[in-house]
């Protein structure tokens, strides 16, 4: 399991206590370099982590866990850094749990910050590390012996144009969960080849007549992993895992996917001209 899907084991409030924080406690200014995609790679599965600064006092951090055994075996989790009147603090949800926990800053010097939060049963701390350029140690423990570390390598940037490859598969998602015909139509490209994990095709006015008229309900499409291919300036394919809850007729299910989906780049966008998929057990 990914650590912090370890760490959320039960929801807590946070209670601490301990030496006034340090100005450089108080700001994200010395956690800088933590921004970017991390990579920590062993022979049972690949966790991902990566941080995005949104504002000056709030940064986004996704994780993931693909099992290497077993791809349907994905986890994800949203995290958050966050800046309050009395400090900075860790928070992390995950799909299991109702609530998210929170962990506060209390160390930050030296290219180490740590996170604590004694009322949880554990974790009770978590170290951060940067080791050289390019490294990360992420120790999970209860503030003593018991625990576990992960090594983290920071990811390549990605390519030009793969960022918003992804981010128009992420509109094209939101659209299709919200059953908006208008932005599924920017989208989707006019000579759309949409494969179903059922085997059913459908064309792109057939997919957007079904979820706008109810026939097909996506209720949840969350991706898991991804690989982006460029071909060239105009096209690109991406694979991917996903998870998708959907009510087809009368019919709920809810199942993880591989899938192949092809984009073309037409007047700014990339557009969905293919997708098939895959159900996995």
């Amino acid at each position: 399991m990914h650590h912090a899907a370890l760490i959320l084991s039960a929801a807590a409030a946070v209670l601490f206590s301990g030496p006034a924080f340090a100005d450089t406690c108080r700001t994200l200014a010395s956690l800088d370099w933590l921004l970017g995609q991390w990579v920590a790679d062993d022979p049972r599965s690949t966790i991902r982590e990566s941080w995005t600064a949104r504002s000056p006092t709030t940064w986004e951090g996704e994780g993931s866990e693909a099992s290497k055994a077993d791809p349907s075996k994905a986890s994800h989790e949203d995290l958050r850094l966050v800046v309050m009147s009395d400090g900075v603090y860790y928070v992390a949800k995950v799909a299991h749990n109702e609530l998210p926990v929170s962990f506060r800053l209390s160390e930050c010097a030296d290219q180490r910050f740590a996170f604590v939060n004694p009322a949880h049963d554990f974790p009770k701390r978590l170290d951060y590390a940067r080791v050289g350029e390019n490294r990360l140690q992420v120790r999970v423990s209860d503030g003593a012996d018991r625990g576990f570390t992960l090594n983290f390598v920071r990811a390549p940037a990605p390519p030009a144009g793969t960022e918003a490859v992804l981010a128009a598969e992420d509109a094209r998602f939101a659209a299709m969960v919200a059953a908006d015909p208008d932005a599924m139509r920017r989208w989707l490209a006019d000579d759309l080849g949409y494969v179903h994990s059922t085997g059913r095709v459908e064309n792109r006015k057939q997919l957007i007549d079904a979820i706008v008229g109810g026939q097909l309900r996506y209720l949840s499409i969350e991706p898991s992993e991804r690989r982006v291919n460029l071909q060239g300036p105009t096209a690109a394919i991406v694979q991917g895992i996903v998870r998708i809850q959907v009510r087809d007729g009368d019919q709920a299910v809810d199942f993880p996917a591989r899938y192949l989906a092809v984009y073309g780049l037409e007047d700014g966008a990339w557009r969905l001209r293919a997708w098939q998929s895959l159900r996995l057990p």
